[in-house]
C-alpha cells in the first residue's frame, strides 16, 4: 500500500521546501523522499529528476504547488519538498 502525500508530509517535520534547498538536500544526502508539484514548471521538474537520478530517493507528485506549500506550512507556492532522513 503506498503512502499518501498528506500522510508523508504529517508524519515527516523535517523537510527543505524549495528547489535549492532541496537540491542541496539530495546532493548531500539528506533526503529521502521528493515530492514534486506536478504544475511546477517543467524545468524544476526535471532538475529534482535529475538530481534524483538512479538513487533510491523515492519520487512523490502532488496536484498543486498552492496547496503543497500550505500543507508544509509556507504561505506561498512549493513546487518542490524534500522529505529529510532522520539523523542518528
Amino acid at each position: 500500500m503506498s503512502t499518501s502525500v498528506n500522510e508523508l508530509i504529517a508524519s515527516n517535520p523535517d523537510r527543505l521546501v524549495g528547489l535549492k534547498q532541496v537540491l542541496r538536500g539530495i546532493a548531500e544526502g539528506n533526503v529521502w523522499c521528493v515530492i514534486v508539484s506536478l504544475d511546477s514548471d517543467d524545468f524544476v521538474k526535471q532538475r529534482v529528476l535529475e538530481a534524483v537520478g538512479n538513487s533510491k530517493i523515492c519520487v512523490k507528485y502532488f496536484d498543486n504547488k498552492s496547496k503543497l506549500g500550505s500543507m508544509v506550512g509556507i504561505d506561498v507556492a512549493a513546487a518542490v519538498v524534500g522529505l529529510v532522513r532522520a539523523t542518528r
